[in-house]
C-alpha cells in the first residue's frame, strides 16, 4: 500500500488500527481516477481500512490496486514528514475481502492474511480477477475462494519491479517470486512456508506439486485438460470454482470446489386471516440452484414434504418466494426449506414455527438491520391508507410511499436505494395507526 505523508494521516492509521474492529468498508462502484486501495477517496465515507485491520469486512466494487511505496493521489500528501511509515506489509486479522461485479484487484505489495477469507465470485455471473505482483501469505485458517468459473487468480509476474514479501524461491537464496504462500511449521529443509501459487512451482520444499509428469501448474478447470472448460491457463493461473485447502504432502494448495450455495436472507411462516399459513423466503444469491422443498412437522422430529417451488437458478440480486399451506396443522406447526442444487446437493434452512394464536403486534420489522429491502408486517384494526417514510437522523427522507392496508396483517416490502450505513427512522401513519421505529442499514 502507499504511505500517507502527513503526520495527521499517520495518527489516522494508528487510530483506525484500534477502531476498525468489526467494521465494514464499502468501496466506490467506479474508479476512473485510479484511487489506490489505501486512499480514502476509494471508500464510501472517505475512510480507508487501517493497517493492521482487525475483523474488517472489505467489499470491493471497482478496479483497484494495492500499491507498494507509492504516492497519494492527493499532491499535498506526497511528502513524507517525520513519523510517516512505509506500508509495505499490509496485515488483515480476521474478517474478509469480497470482490463484486467485474472487478480486478491488483496486489503490488506484501499482504498478510491472518484468519481472513478472500472471496471472488460473490456475483455469480460476473468475472472477478486478482493479479498478484508481490507475495501474499495465508496464515492460520486464512483462505481464498473462487466461487465460479469466471473468477481468476493470476501470479504470472508481469511488471513487478521489487518484491516486498520475505520468501525466497526454494533452494535459490535471494531470488523472490510473486505468488501466494502459506505459513507452515518448518519442513525437513527448514522452510516455514509452502508455495500455493506462482509461476515456477507449487507445494513444499520437499514435495513439488505435479498433477501430471513434467507439469508444474494446476490443471483445475483448465482446457484442454478439463473437458468443456471455457478456460485456458498455464503456470501461475487458477480458474474457479476452486479454493485453498491443506494437503498433508504439499501444504496449502488449490483444490476444485463447488460454487457458492444459495444465500438465504429471510425465511418466515405467517398465519393468514383465512387460517392458511404463508411460507415466505428470500435469497440474496443463487448459483446453480434447482428447487426448494417445503417441509412441515408437528414436533421437529418427523418431517413431511408439503410442496416444492422451482428456484430462479442463477442470480446476484434479491429473489422472493412464497408457498401457501392451505391445511396447516392444529396447534404449532414447524416449517423448514430443503434447498437443492442442480447437481442434487442440498442443505436445510433454519426452522420457523406458527401457532394458532394470531400475532397482533402493530408493527414487525423482519430484517433489521436491512440491506436492499425493508420487510414489514403491519397490523391495523381496519382498512385505511397509510403513509410510510424512512428518513435519516438529520431528517432527509429517502422513502415516501402510500399504502392501502387491509384489516389485519399486511406484508409490506419497501425497495431501498439507501447506500450509506447508519441509523434511520421508519414512520407509518394512518387514520388509526401511528408507529415509529429505528432501522439500521448494514
Amino acid at each position: 500500500m502507499k504511505k500517507f505523508y502527513v503526520s495527521i494521516f499517520t495518527v489516522f492509521f494508528i487510530l483506525t488500527s484500534f477502531v476498525a474492529q468489526a467494521q465494514v468498508f464499502n468501496s466506490i462502484t467506479s474508479n476512473p481516477l485510479n484511487f489506490t486501495l489505501d486512499d480514502g477517496n476509494f471508500w464510501v465515507g472517505g475512510v480507508a481500512p487501517g493497517n493492521p485491520c482487525n475483523n474488517c469486512t472489505i467489499n470491493i466494487f471497482a478496479n483497484v490496486t494495492m500499491v507498494q511505496n507509492g504516492f497519494s493521489s492527493v499532491p499535498a500528501y506526497n511528502t513524507c514528514l517525520p513519523g510517516c511509515t512505509f506500508l509495505n506489509d499490509v496485515v488483515l486479522n480476521g474478517g474478509s475481502i469480497n470482490l463484486f461485479g467485474s472487478t480486478i484487484l491488483t496486489i503490488n505489495t506484501y499482504l498478510e492474511l491472518f484468519d481472513t477469507k478472500i472471496t471472488l465470485g460473490n456475483n455469480p455471473v460476473s468475472s472477478e480477477y486478482i493479479k498478484i505482483n508481490d507475495q501474499v501469505d495465508l496464515n492460520g485458517t486464512a483462505s481464498i475462494v473462487l466461487a465460479n468459473n469466471l473468477t481468476t487468480v493470476d501470479a504470472t509476474d508481469v511488471g513487478a519491479s521489487t518484491i516486498a514479501g520475505p520468501h525466497d524461491d526454494f533452494f535459490n537464496p535471494g531470488v523472490k517470486s510473486p505468488g501466494i504462500f502459506a505459513i507452515i511449521p518448518p519442513d525437513v529443509n527448514g522452510y516455514d512456508y509452502t508455495w500455493t501459487l506462482d509461476q515456477g512451482g507449487l507445494g513444499s520444499s520437499t514435495s513439488q506439486y505435479q498433477p501430471a509428469p513434467g507439469v508444474f501448474h494446476y490443471i483445475l478447470n483448465c482446457a484442454p485438460q478439463v473437458v468443456g472448460s471455457p478456460n485456458s491457463c498455464g503456470d501461475g493461473f487458477i480458474f474457479g470454482p476452486a479454493k485453498t485447502s491443506l494437503d498433508a504432502t504439499y501444504g496449502v494448495i488449490f483444490i476444485q470446489s463447488t460454487t457458492l450455495p444459495v444465500e438465504l436472507v429471510q425465511f418466515l411462516a405467517i398465519k393468514a386471516s383465512d387460517g392458511s399459513v404463508n411460507v415466505l423466503w428470500s435469497t440474496s444469491q443463487e448459483v446453480n440452484a434447482g428447487y426448494f422443498d417445503i417441509e412441515r412437522s408437528g414436533d421437529q422430529t418427523g418431517w413431511t414434504k408439503i410442496g416444492s417451488v422451482k428456484a430462479k437458478g442463477n442470480s446476484s440480486t434479491t429473489t422472493d418466494y412464497q408457498f401457501s399451506d392451505k391445511l396447516p396443522l392444529d396447534g404449532t406447526g414447524y416449517y423448514r426449506l430443503k434447498m437443492v442444487d442442480l447437481d442434487g446437493k442440498f442443505k436445510y434452512s433454519k426452522t420457523v414455527s406458527v401457532t394458532s394464536e394470531t400475532d397482533t403486534r402493530p408493527l414487525v420489522v423482519y430484517n433489521n438491520p436491512f440491506s436492499d429491502m425493508i420487510r414489514l408486517k403491519v397490523n391495523v384494526s381496519r382498512a385505511q391508507d397509510l403513509v410510510i417514510t424512512v428518513s435519516d437522523m438529520l431528517g432527509k427522507t429517502y422513502i415516501n410511499q402510500n399504502y392501502h392496508a387491509q384489516s389485519g396483517d399486511n406484508l409490506v416490502s419497501l425497495p431501498s436505494s439507501i447506500s450509506s450505513h447508519g441509523m434511520y427512522i421508519l414512520r407509518i401513519n394512518g387514520e388509526s395507526y401511528d408507529q415509529t421505529v429505528k432501522l439500521q442499514k448494514q
